[in-house]
């Protein structure tokens, strides 16, 4: 057998070259004996451990899938997009910067820490998940060690070829000197037209069971083409016989963000975890040492943000993973509390495990509004306002009682939380400063921005929508709400009671 394959829900087989005798002949596989090696790393094998959607599954039952799965169908994209390409029996790219990005495509998410993306909102001051993926790939790992032992084996300049992969991530690397990459390399991997989203959406769409997340893949890998431009090699779309299966990936991203990934009971989960967090950290402080069962994973990563002066070791980050936090989860959820702060832990912990009715949204009535009672605040100013509010008053102690009615003190910060977000499908608003480039496609108008070309992508770039929504504990909501009557104005903004159909425990 001179492949290994994969079986995959989404792309059913992924193969891979063992190279067991010498290199691959085959372009698009050389080096593929790099990518087995690198699967079989330590910090490959804990995204196995890491849920793709954070605590989505709470809401989607069947999304329990995880990093690993969509690094390998990053990566199978990433190879199918070179043989879209570059078909066989013509020009044949330059074979190192072709493992280049098979190999970003493979580690883009490496840095992720558990529960996914809500896991950066708990330690603000902790490095975000691109930081800590080039300290993984540049540092002391066995990721790097792989990299090294395979440019040798391939002869190929180890300090040159990790250099490319940052450039291709998007990462500023001081250790290494600058890789030119051409643009089709990094486009590939991290673009609005990219084998990272390509795979993403399907996998979410197939695994939380949600159709409108599927897309028209064979014919957009059938309309890939590069262009050469002003700047270099671009990326494009051939859409000289139609933009449907362009608007139909645009279009699948809107549905995503609106129906899955910007849930509000998704969103309420991660609201907990990151009030959750905020508890280990409180508990901390104010009783000297952390919460009694802490793992001693998390206590290691967890020191640096209690004694607020260095940022975690890479060692302490790449052992935290799901199965440490819900083992936590679980364990604070059933022991007895010793202390009044404890108990708080318990609280959250048992809401956070069992899934019990999780934080409320509170709801307002807007100046000149047709309809009132909307959860979503109308615009920044007064979202600003509110949160400058809750942070002026986090410290502040309110009364919350429990399931026996017994009554407890807890600051404001770990009761409430302003969730603001800023989404839109297709991102030709942020050009002008520098945020994405347009995806470009080629039509009987010759190469252009795809908004130029589709008044339907047109369309859904300019449908940026703005989140703005208050979580709050559910023991809390009155007390919060007296809060805001007697100390909180706003010109446009009063509270309201939830429309008559909003069913809470979602």
């Amino acid at each position: 057998m001179t492949h290994k394959v994969f079986r995959d829900a989404v792309h059913d087989m992924i193969t891979l070259h063992r190279e067991e005798g010498g290199p691959a002949t085959d372009w698009l596989d050389w080096g593929d004996g790099m990518l087995l090696d690198l699967i079989d790393t330590p910090e490959m094998q804990r995204l196995r451990r890491i849920r793709q959607l954070g605590p989505a599954s709470r809401v989607y039952p069947s999304a329990e899938h995880n990093r690993f799965s969509h690094a390998l169908g990053t990566l199978h994209l990433a190879k199918r997009m070179l043989g879209a390409l570059f078909p066989r029996g013509r020009t044949e790219p330059n074979r190192v910067e072709v493992l280049q990005v098979k190999v970003a495509a493979l580690l883009h998410d490496l840095g992720h820490g558990p529960y996914s993306h809500v896991f950066e909102q708990i330690d603000p001051q902790a490095p975000c998940h691109e930081v800590w993926g080039l300290e993984i790939l540049s540092g002391k790992s066995q990721v790097n060690k792989i990299i090294e032992s395979h440019c040798k084996r391939l002869t190929i300049d180890n300090d040159f070829f990790l250099s490319g992969i940052g450039a291709i991530l998007g990462f500023k690397q001081k250790s290494h000197p600058p890789n030119k990459h051409p643009h089709w390399g990094r486009q590939m991997i991290s673009s609005q037209l990219d084998a990272d989203r390509m795979d993403y959406l399907l996998r979410d769409a197939h695994f939380t069971g949600v159709s409108y997340g599927r897309y028209d893949l064979e014919w957009v890998l059938h309309s890939l083409t590069v262009q050469h431009m002003a700047d270099g090699w671009r990326l494009c779309l051939d859409i000289s016989r139609g933009p449907a299966a362009l608007e139909s990936y645009i279009t699948a991203r809107d549905h995503m963000y609106r129906q899955v990934y910007d849930h509000k009971t998704v969103r309420a989960f991660e609201v907990l975890l990151i009030h959750l967090f905020r508890t280990i950290l409180w508990i901390w402080k104010l009783e000297g040492a952390p919460p009694p069962g802490i793992p001693p994973e998390l206590r290691a990563y967890l020191e640096g943000a209690v004694k607020g002066h260095h940022k975690p070791r890479m060692v302490d980050f790449l052992a935290l993973d799901d199965a440490v936090l819900d083992y936590a989860v679980g364990h604070w959820a059933d022991r007895t509390p010793e202390t009044d702060a404890q108990e708080e832990l318990r609280w959250k912990c048992h809401l956070f495990r069992n899934r019990r009715p999780v934080y409320r949204r509170l709801f307002w009535n807007h100046a000149g509004a047709d309809v009132g009672g909307s959860d979503l605040l109308p615009d920044r100013a007064s979202a600003d306002a509110l949160e400058l509010f809750f942070h002026q008053e986090q410290d502040r102690m309110v009364a919350v009682a429990d399931d026996s009615g017994e009554l407890h003190m807890r600051p404001l910060k770990l009761l409430v939380q302003m969730d603001q977000l800023e989404r839109a499908p297709y991102a030709h608003l942020q050009y002008a400063v520098s945020l994405s480039d347009p995806i470009h496609v080629v039509d009987s108008g010759g190469v252009r921005a795809a908004e130029e070309a589709s008044a339907h992508v047109n369309f859904l770039g300019h449908s940026r929508r703005r989140l703005a929504r208050v979580f709050v504990d559910p023991r809390a909501r009155g007390a919060v709400e007296s809060l805001l009557k007697k100390r909180f104005s706003h010109p446009g903004l009063t509270l309201a009671n939830p429309p008559h159909f909003v069913d809470e425990a979602l």
